[in-house]
């Protein structure tokens, strides 16, 4: 019995990885384009990604703009996030959590004279708050 229970937690802990080191893997060009594009200081990125600091830093936020421009994610020339799009590029075990956590931020979207490195970074705060468990930044 002590073994089931065992076998149990380790297969539903193996199961909650999130993100996937899958999908980890299928982002790494798009997040090394954008580190060198934006001059990002990884140092930041990961305490962001940890919750430890939501410093107000203008590469980090065109850093968050460039992920999403460059996954076809941020339609630049009207602001919208395709939350839709996001969702389906998602593995099928990330999918709900995902969902759950872009609900309370569906609504940070731009115009044409909004920052979109402001809005790219509002609306990562908005994730890391709104489930900071699951959050992640690559």
């Amino acid at each position: 019995m002590e073994r089931s229970v065992t076998f149990l937690l380790l297969l539903v802990c193996a199961r909650a990885e999130f993100p996937t080191k899958e999908f980890v893997e299928q982002l790494r060009p798009t997040v090394e384009k954008c580190e060198e594009k934006t001059g990002v200081d990884k140092t930041l990125v990961e305490q962001f990604s940890k919750g430890e600091s939501m410093v107000d830093d203008d590469k980090l936020k065109c850093y968050m703009k460039c992920i999403f421009v460059e996954l076809e994610l941020l339609n630049e020339s009207n602001g919208i996030f395709r939350y839709e799009k996001m969702l389906n590029m998602l593995p099928e075990d990330m999918k709900s959590i995902a969902y759950n956590m872009g609900q309370a931020c569906v609504h940070f979207i731009g115009d044409q004279n909004t920052d979109m490195c402001q809005v790219s970074y509002d609306l990562h705060r908005c994730w890391q708050k709104k489930d900071p468990q699951h959050y992640f930044l690559f």
